[in-house]
């Protein structure tokens, strides 16, 4: 089995949003069995609701009005994501957000949903694992403060915060709990 950590970053009307928050690019990195690096993805899409960056958004992401002009329709990234990912992929994620956003989006653009049945929150089991209180969750900055892991990029961008969550997965790998996965 492959493990994608993967994050995305939105692009949102604050408040007041009937549309899905659009996915406006995906970040990936693949870890094998032996949690090896395998890969990386990332890709922009274009926004079918809100085609231009809201400002909140720009000023977090640096994600620049051009990448998502560019970039390719959700469908076409997210077909290349499931084809990146193969058959054998689990998906795993800081935070239970990014698996929901990614479901509301494939919904949005009538694409398929079936194969992100299964994933991981590393943020829920990491802050199990440190025995937080019930409802409480570290931060992905904080959990790499935590782990004394080293941030020499800025955060808010898929490619890296994936890259950053997967140095937290490997570090608590032996502790995570995959108890409610099928087998």
């Amino acid at each position: 089995m492959n493990y994608i950590i993967f994050d995305l970053e939105l692009n949102s009307k604050p408040f007041k949003n009937r549309h899905p928050n659009e996915v406006i690019e995906i970040g990936a990195v693949k870890l094998d069995e032996n949690l090896n690096f395998a890969g990386e993805f990332q890709s922009f899409a274009k926004p079918k609701i809100y085609k231009k960056i809201f400002k909140v958004v720009k000023n977090k992401t640096h994600i620049l009005q051009q990448d998502i002009d560019e970039a390719e329709e959700f469908k076409v990234v997210i077909d290349r994501f499931k084809q990146w990912i193969g058959t054998n992929g689990l998906l795993c994620s800081w935070g239970h957000d990014d698996i929901h956003h990614l479901k509301t989006n494939c919904k949005f653009n009538k694409v398929g949903s079936r194969w992100l049945k299964e994933s991981i929150d590393i943020q829920k089991q990491f802050s199990r694992i440190y025995d937080l209180p019930k409802g409480q969750v570290f931060s992905l900055k904080n959990a790499l403060a935590m782990l004394e892991i080293p941030v020499e990029e800025e955060l808010h961008r898929a490619d890296i915060d994936a890259r950053y969550t997967a140095e937290i997965f490997k570090k608590i790998f032996d502790q995570l709990d995959f108890g409610h996965l099928k087998k």
